[in-house]
């Protein structure tokens, strides 16, 4: 076995690496994501404004069976750094993960990180068991939280829907203002949705691991739509902005792909703290999902995670009807 560094530009290492892929998320997850080779390789390329990634492929006779990737923030958290590490199933237990590892534990530590984050999903239940985490643990790693993995049925019942939005709307009053908008909100809402979005990684539980807000621009955010749009995935966004202020006092995002016909995901969703008590993250998460079943009627179900400390967004998901299926293990290693 070799390890060689990821070349992202060689189609065939690439084609490689979305079999190993594929592979490892089918026997990984419990709900794998799907994706299209393009969608896969076009992803892999991309490098989003204010990170660098390095890259790590091992390789068996000519053959990627396993590949690594670390992330490293160049503008906030400058501490820390991120890990993706997948091997092919049938290349497990030989000792590929754990070379990838000591190989992306070696560029943490050149780059002069104190910390190493990576995720491990598992099933319901199999939390304190699970191979993988047990992998994790033998080298040095720990569990710094949890999140959990819900899905959501599609479509949702409208009498479901009809009362929260009358229950936020009632909650809401006339000081806010509520819109949707697809593949971007408008010039003037930019500004607000990633001050908001920076904030995010503060507000949300992290266990014992503590996070300075993240720096994306305006400049970053059309990166980020151009991106999806290259990748064919549609983007809805709703926002509640405060009027007496024109504050983006909420917001929240669903990536609808293009590489799996059934299924959709929730990204980051946030109210400020001085807005908190509106409702606004039920409004905005149920305007969503009107606008979601109007272009996107065909979809089965929307897939999101929250800590378990989170009881606030949990909740919101609990009476949206969002069902446990996975958690996400959420490891550290301080060097």
């Amino acid at each position: 076995m070799d390890i060689i560094v990821l070349d992202r530009d060689d189609d065939v290492m690439l084609k490689g690496l979305f079999g190993v892929a594929t592979r490892s998320e089918a026997v990984s997850r419990v709900q794998p994501i799907r994706r299209s080779e393009d969608e896969f390789v076009k992803m892999v390329r991309f490098s989003f404004p204010g990170e660098r990634e390095e890259g790590a492929v091992a390789v068996v006779d000519g053959t990627p069976v396993g590949w690594s990737r670390v992330f490293f923030p160049e503008r906030d958290n400058l501490d820390k750094c991120w890990t993706h590490l997948e091997v092919d199933p049938q290349h497990r237990r030989r000792g590929v993960g754990s070379a990838l590892l000591e190989w992306t534990e070696a560029r943490a530590r050149a780059a002069g990180r104190d910390m190493l984050l990576s995720e491990v999903f598992v099933p319901v239940g199999d939390r304190e068991s699970h191979a993988d985490r047990q992998f994790a643990l033998r080298r040095g790693y720990a569990v710094s939280s949890v999140e959990i993995v819900r899905s959501l049925a599609l479509p949702v019942p409208s009498a479901v829907l009809d009362g929260h939005r009358q229950r936020s709307a009632e909650a809401m009053g006339d000081g806010f203002e509520l819109s949707v908008h697809v593949d971007g909100v408008p010039q003037h809402l930019r500004q607000g949705v990633c001050d908001a979005s920076n904030r995010l990684i503060l507000d949300a539980p992290t266990g014992d691991v503590e996070f300075e807000p993240e720096s994306m621009t305006v400049e970053d955010y059309q990166t980020m739509l151009d991106h999806e749009r290259d990748l064919g995935r549609i983007l809805l966004t709703a926002v509640a902005v405060h009027r007496a202020t024109g504050t983006v006092a909420a917001y929240t995002d669903l990536s609808v792909p293009a590489g799996d016909p059934d299924v959709v995901f929730q990204w980051g969703t946030l109210v400020l703290p001085e807005f908190r008590g509106h409702r606004l993250g039920m409004a905005v998460k149920v305007a969503n999902l009107d606008e979601l079943a109007r272009i996107a009627p065909d979809r089965r179900s929307v897939q999101t995670m929250n800590d378990e400390q989170n009881p606030w967004m949990v909740q919101i998901n609990k009476d949206l009807g969002f069902a446990i299926i996975e958690e996400a293990l959420s490891m550290k290693k301080a060097f």
